[in-house]
């Protein structure tokens, strides 16, 4: 390293090297976490060079059984004596406060409990309107696959996917829009994304196949009570 460099830390400006996913996952169980800079080291020092004096801002995740109050976040006091040390400053501090956003968005919900509950909310949505005109012929059908674990049915629809569909215009930005990643690390929204997708799945078919029984059972009520008059 021949130049400054923003890390992150577990626990002080001393500890292990954390990426930013390791860094959500830390603050999420409970451990704090620090963003400091560093300056090449001496011959014979650390490697991973030195801590910058005045530049530690150590994020504290939020308090256990209070998951209203989000988590804080403290800065080692120091001055600045040039712009460009004031906005290598300001760029630990985005990434610390992206650290503390990504841990506990609404109120102590981590990144990925709040993309999967968009998730499902938007696979419920888009159930409801893929089954929208379906048959009751077409709903005993998904019913009966699905009663067979026929891993078939799932090429009938597709699932929400960021990509509209089902008339549901919600894509990756939007995404990360609402969980407050728009400078997040890539590595962190591939994660929010794997949540969305897998939770907007499991909803989906969830009811789907809520809404193919009752409409199926319906049918057959239906169908039932004209025979007997």
């Amino acid at each position: 390293m021949d130049r400054p460099a923003i890390v992150i830390r577990d626990i002080h400006h001393y500890g292990d090297d954390l990426t930013v996913p390791e860094a959500v996952s830390r603050l999420c169980g409970g451990g704090p976490v620090t963003v400091t800079v560093t300056d090449p080291a001496p011959p014979g020092g650390d490697p991973r060079g030195n801590p910058r004096h005045g530049f530690d801002i150590t994020v504290w995740p939020a308090l256990s059984g209070q998951g209203e109050l989000p988590p804080e976040i403290t800065r080692e006091a120091g001055t600045f004596e040039t712009p460009g040390h004031a906005a290598l400053f300001a760029e630990a501090l985005a990434l610390a406060s992206q650290l503390a956003a990504s841990a506990a968005l609404g109120g102590g919900q981590a990144v990925p409990g709040r993309a999967a509950a968009i998730g499902a909310a938007h696979g419920r949505d888009a159930a409801r309107r893929a089954l929208a005109r379906a048959t009751p012929a077409a709903c005993r059908d998904i019913t009966a696959r699905l009663e067979a674990a026929d891993p078939m049915v799932y090429d009938l629809y597709d699932t929400p996917a960021l990509s509209g569909q089902h008339g549901i215009r919600y894509d990756t930005a939007n995404l990360a829009s609402d969980l407050g990643l728009i400078l997040a690390d890539d590595s962190v929204l591939r994660m929010a994304e794997e949540a969305y997708f897998t939770a907007a799945g499991e909803a989906f078919w969830a009811e789907a196949g809520r809404i193919a029984r009752d409409r199926a059972a319906q049918h057959v009520a239906t169908s039932s009570q004209r025979s007997e008059a």
